[in-house]
């Protein structure tokens, strides 16, 4: 896939229009336009800028590979370095810490819905 497909889809894929993304790369809609229709390669500024605001690595985007799922930026070091080491795992291992992370996100979602006030108060 060309970095002109790329653009587009991850632009799409978090619901931006091509103004909201030209505003927050700090380029001019018509410009982004043009790179998504490939008349035009973004210089290596808007380049970065782009893969910061779409949240892939300047890598994936230059990549000509279509992979499924771009590579996800974590900006917390400490958790990127943890997450990388997991694939080191058993199967059965990964998959227990999946459980865990997915019991630990159920109960985060259920105390927001708490606290939102979506409880049924007693009369």
């Amino acid at each position: 896939m060309i970095i002109a497909d790329k653009i587009k889809l991850l632009r799409k894929k978090k619901k931006l229009s091509q103004e909201q993304l030209a505003e927050a790369v700090g380029i001019n809609a018509a410009h982004l336009s043009r790179l998504e229709n490939d008349k035009y390669q973004p210089s290596m500024p808007v380049l970065k800028k782009m893969a910061e605001v779409l949240e892939v690595t300047v890598d994936y985007l230059l990549s000509e590979e279509d992979e499924a799922v771009p590579e996800i930026k974590i900006k917390n070091k400490p958790l990127a370095e943890r997450i990388k080491l997991i694939e080191s795992l058993d199967e059965d291992d990964q998959n227990a810490l999946i459980r865990v992370i997915d019991s630990m996100l159920t109960k985060k979602k259920m105390m927001a819905v708490l606290t939102n006030g979506s409880v049924i108060s007693e009369q």
